[in-house]
């Protein structure tokens, strides 16, 4: 009995020992297969590290290239291409407009085109009872700055605005419209750092002169007024200087070949000089400004006459009392001078005023009146001739950027000319869209 005692307490107290022990085996493979896999970690981490190391001294390498090629402004800004740092300094805009207009009372057979005024006018619709294209226009432009002084602008134009600009009546003698398109400014500028700074502009400069423009959206009403169309200038081939000389005034100069001919040519050694001041307050604006010298436009000068000059005395004032009012009024006076040339003088002023009505609506009106002598070569007699002309413009912006205008416009030739048998009067229907980018 004592010895079955003995067997049952040995072989429990064998199985107490041995159950311990065979898990301190367990945990000893577990412990050791722990080992294992770190060691493997910490080798694939080696490598990695190698492997960022020798990447980063590749970027390095690299990067001391760029800079020797002068294509990384600085450490702290990174890689940046010169080429794309030019472009963010570029501004791109433009306006595409097309119309159609429609003419209830004209100079003659209802077939023919629109004259405006005066058959020689540059009319900027002159396709009458058509659709055209007005105008694709695109500039692009660089403006000087105390950080980067170079720059440069260029204007780009298709369609009637650039045949009208051609030739002055937007057709061949033929009759058929022409296709061209015309650089209308190009010009190299320099913030020289004279003073508060003065922007040097050289090439084919537009002029300072005027309250209206070509550029479609940039003016209240769709076609341009016979002020703008028969006294100023539109571009200029020169140079021209500009300089602030205090916060709201503003001076502008220059010498440019002739007086209206913008080729790059004139007829003598002689050149034509402008300049103007302008203001420009909160609410109130006002420019003066005036060009005399050498004219070899207009069929009234040429390689045989030397003294031919024109005088262009302009004034505009703008008013905007409010975000929804803006107006104008602009007074021209334009002399005839020399031996070659019999004097005379025009005068026109034309007044304009835009309100917007509603959010996206804007009424805008222009009023003018204009008296020329018809004056040509010195042998030419001298015709006076005077014209009024009222514009009204309906403008609503249907979507973001697109604009539809309806316009009426009523020329009144008040005296007739020798050069024609009939009157010049002229009342024009035109819808126009355009979308300005």
């Amino acid at each position: 009995m004592r010895s079955n005692l003995i067997t049952v307490v040995t072989t429990v107290a064998s199985a107490l020992l041995v159950a311990p022990v065979a898990v301190a085996d367990a945990v000893q493979e577990q412990l050791r297969l722990m080992e294992q896999r770190m060691a493997e970690m910490e080798d694939r981490l080696q490598a990695t590290s190698d492997e960022l190391r020798s990447a980063r001294a590749t970027v390095e390498t690299q990067q001391g290239l760029l800079t020797d090629a002068g294509l990384i402004e600085s450490e702290d800004k990174g890689l940046r291409s010169s080429v794309g740092s030019f472009f963010e300094m570029v501004d791109v805009d433009g306006v595409a407009a097309a119309s159609y207009n429609y003419r209830f009372i004209d100079r003659g057979d209802n077939d023919g085109g629109n004259t405006g005024a005066r058959n020689d006018t540059y009319f900027t619709h002159p396709n009458g009872d058509a659709f055209q294209i007005d105008q694709l226009w695109i500039t692009v432009d660089k403006t000087p700055t105390e950080e980067s002084r170079g720059g440069f602008h260029a204007d780009f134009v298709w369609g009637e605005t650039a045949d009208s600009q051609v030739n002055g009546s937007g057709n061949n003698s033929d009759g058929t419209a022409l296709d061209s398109g015309m650089i209308y400014t190009a010009y190299a500028s320099w913030l020289a750092p004279i003073g508060n700074g003065v922007q040097i502009d050289a090439g084919r400069l537009a002029t300072v002169l005027g309250a209206e423009v070509l550029k479609a959206n940039a003016n209240f009403n769709v076609t341009n007024g016979v002020v703008f169309q028969n006294l100023q200038p539109f571009t200029h081939a020169g140079v021209s200087f500009t300089t602030a000389l205090n916060d709201s005034t503003t001076l502008v100069a220059g010498v440019v070949n002739n007086v209206y001919n913008d080729a790059n040519f004139s007829v003598d050694r002689d050149k034509a000089g402008y300049a103007q001041l302008q203001f420009a307050g909160d609410s109130f604006g006002l420019n003066v400004g005036a060009i005399v010298g050498e004219d070899g436009a207009q069929n009234r000068c040429d390689a045989s006459e030397t003294d031919c000059n024109t005088s262009v005395v302009d004034v505009v004032a703008s008013v905007s009392p409010t975000d929804a009012i803006e107006a104008w009024v602009n007074f021209d006076w334009v002399r005839y001078f020399g031996s070659d040339v019999k004097d005379g003088d025009k005068f026109g002023i034309a007044g304009a005023a835009r309100v917007a009505v509603a959010e996206n609506t804007r009424l805008a009106t222009r009023v003018e009146y204009l008296h020329e002598n018809s004056v040509t070569r010195a042998s030419n007699a001298q015709d006076d001739r005077s014209l009024v002309t009222v514009t009204g413009t309906l403008d609503q912006e249907v979507a973001e950027g697109v604009h539809i205008r309806g316009e009426l416009r009523w020329d009144k030739e008040l005296e007739t000319d020798d050069f024609t048998s009939q009157d010049d009067d002229q009342l024009v229907g035109l819808l126009e869209m355009y979308y300005e980018f």
